[in-house]
């Protein structure tokens, strides 16, 4: 076989895969109509009444005052600065809203995706905020369920 018609068979298979590949999630779970997913959140065990939205990006993003109370934290928010501060026992936290920089106990980390504002609510990361509190974040594709544990069950704090 010559090298053209290996050349076009490559290129034959990447396009078959590429266009017969699932999408990011499973394909029973359909996406809203802005293209994003909301999946069910658990933590240690229970279900949690969390609205989630996962955009085209594939970060999970929650409203922060919601999630914040669910993991037990007491995050404090800069209106002017957009810029959210959330401390638990030796880890804190700072995440501004349009921006992929976030500082975990001082240090820069660049995040999947930034925080953002959708009708005077901010959403943020939840894998970032979860694991950077010690907890151990799973995304079960096929239900579209994320299952975050911490070591410790009855708090984070």
């Amino acid at each position: 076989m010559g090298k053209r018609n290996v050349r076009f068979i490559v290129v034959m298979l990447v396009c078959v895969l590429l266009s017969g590949m699932p999408s990011a999630l499973a394909s029973s779970v359909k996406p809203d109509a802005n293209g994003a997913y909301h999946p069910t959140i658990y933590i240690n065990g229970e279900k949690q009444d969390l609205t989630g939205t996962i955009p085209p990006s594939g970060s999970t993003l929650v409203p922060f005052r919601a999630f914040f109370t669910a993991l037990d934290v007491e995050p404090q928010f800069d209106n002017s600065t957009k810029t959210l501060t959330a401390k638990s026992g030796d880890i804190t936290i700072t995440l501004t809203a349009g921006t992929k920089i976030a500082a975990l106990n001082g240090k820069k980390v660049t995040l999947l995706q930034s925080p953002v504002i959708d009708e005077g609510v901010i959403y943020v990361n939840l894998r970032f905020i979860a694991e950077s509190f010690g907890g151990i974040v799973k995304f079960d594709q096929d239900t579209l369920t994320i299952y975050i544990n911490f070591p410790i069950a009855e708090s984070i704090n």
